[in-house]
């Protein structure tokens, strides 16, 4: 027992002093990221520099509040400047840290939702995910803050703590108000911890499921689309072998007369009906569709470019669109990262610290784990960061643009503008291609047509003539 003891008075000096110095130069790097321009348009952008705004206030508090003292504690170092404060300065950091720990807890289960809202209605995205509305709910969620802790001004202050050597003083809760207290606590443990992980819990889940589902929807219909493919590919085999195979009566009597003439005419009308032949067998080979080496000669004009139309229009609709399902998957990922660390990292504290409400805070090693669990908890205010790292690769190029000094690149705003802009034009493009195209293709195939219903004519007058000829 006394070993954990001691374990937890070294952690709880050093262990809270290494996370939070690494959690405020991590949570301003993400501030510097996300106001640039390239950050400024997306509703789930703004949620996290506003979470990354409350986590560094959270965890500046912090610092000079529990982690100075605990050192004040153990060495007598006397530098827990907040507790040698004047009363004012200890009521606003109290303050402060209340409600930026409530407002934390409640931006993640705001942006959950929206998350969910996309996954389950995917096709007004553009009207869920507006930066207006995240403004909205993160004023509306700073002001709800703010009134629920109204109380703090007036339970906190300067309290006298009488020692044999000298008289310290200490930022806490004032002495008349300690019956009290407990229920503020177990306010604070349902607002801050409790509830929000039950709608993060569950939100997730919805999430979770419903793009499962979707994958799965995804990959029968890409096996549909596979086996219908190769069914038409199969069927085209069939009937192009059934049709080269078969020929008509009529093209095989014109065939014999035409021979039969070619052999009494002259050299000069043997030349001819051998044209003729050759024009026919090209007609009679697509029976009705369009002469091959016509649609050749035409689609290599620039002026006939029917393939461009039918192959280069599809492919590039389809590559804008996986690059916004992949961008909103990007994004999701993000999102579920956080909430899921939210999860994860504050649930050992919930439960240790419910175990010594349970125990009214009398059991020692009950009260040593929960000062290690407070590692965990204070773990979710510094981890965003790197979850942002890993998941994101635009965010590790405007990092190391930052790390760089690049300021100039990271901030500038035509920059940011040209490469957003670049989606967008592609669309424009297709657009254009497809208004373009389309009276190109309707013109060669009424071309087609006509050149069909000519030849077919001029080979049936030639056809009475060769015949009235051998007679």
């Amino acid at each position: 027992m006394s070993t954990l003891v001691a374990v937890e008075q070294y952690m709880s000096i050093y262990g809270p002093f290494i996370l939070t110095t690494l959690g405020i130069i991590g949570n301003v790097l993400s501030i510097l990221i996300f106001l640039s321009p390239r950050y400024r348009r997306q509703s789930s952008h703004f949620y996290l520099l506003s979470l990354a705004l409350s986590d560094l206030c959270f965890l500046i508090i912090n610092l000079l509040e529990d982690t100075l003292r605990n050192h004040n504690q153990v060495y007598q170092s006397h530098i827990n400047f907040l507790d040698r404060s004047p009363s004012f300065i200890c009521i606003f950091a109290q303050y402060v840290r209340n409600e930026t720990r409530l407002l934390s807890s409640w931006i993640i289960v705001s942006f959950t939702i929206e998350r969910l809202l996309v996954v389950f209605h995917p096709l007004k995205r553009g009207i869920i995910c507006r930066r207006k509305i995240a403004r909205c709910v993160v004023f509306i969620l700073f002001i709800i803050t703010m009134v629920c802790n109204i109380n703090v001004p007036f339970h906190y202050g300067i309290i006298n703590l009488p020692n044999d050597l000298q008289n310290d003083t200490i930022c806490d809760i004032l002495p008349k108000f300690r019956p009290i207290y407990m229920r503020f606590a177990i306010t604070t443990m349902i607002t801050v911890y409790l509830l929000p992980m039950c709608i993060i819990g569950f939100v997730n889940m919805l999430i979770c499921c419903r793009l499962w589902r979707n994958s799965l929807l995804m990959q029968k219909s890409e096996s549909t689309k596979v086996k219908e493919e190769r069914r038409s590919s199969y069927i085209a085999e069939i009937l192009s072998c059934i049709h080269s195979s078969s020929k008509s009566p009529a093209s095989s009597s014109f065939v014999a007369q035409t021979r039969q003439s070619s052999r009494s005419s002259s050299p000069i009308q043997y030349q001819s009906n051998g044209k003729l032949l050759n024009n026919n067998k090209r007609l009679l080979q697509v029976d009705g569709f369009l002469d091959i080496e016509t649609i050749r000669s035409r689609s290599r004009s620039p002026s006939h470019s029917l393939s461009n139309y039918s192959v280069n229009f599809p492919s590039q609709s389809n590559t804008v669109k996986t690059q916004i399902q992949s961008r909103t998957h990007r994004v999701t990922a993000t999102l579920l990262l956080v909430s899921c660390s939210f999860l994860l990292l504050n649930s050992p504290y919930c439960a240790v610290w419910i175990a010594n409400y349970v125990h009214d805070f009398t059991n020692i090693t009950l009260k040593s784990v929960k000062e290690i669990t407070e590692l965990f908890m204070l773990t979710n205010f510094c981890i965003n960061f790197l979850l942002y790292c890993v998941s994101g690769k635009i965010f590790r190029n405007e990092l190391i643009y930052l790390l760089r000094c690049h300021w100039k690149e990271l901030y500038d705003r035509n920059e940011c503008e040209r490469i957003v802009q670049r989606k967008p034009r592609q669309k424009l493009e297709i657009q254009l291609n497809d208004t373009k195209l389309k009276p190109q293709y309707c013109s060669l195939v009424r071309n087609n047509q006509q050149h069909h219903a000519t030849t077919s004519s001029s080979t049936n007058s030639k056809h009475l003539v060769i015949h009235k000829s051998s007679r």
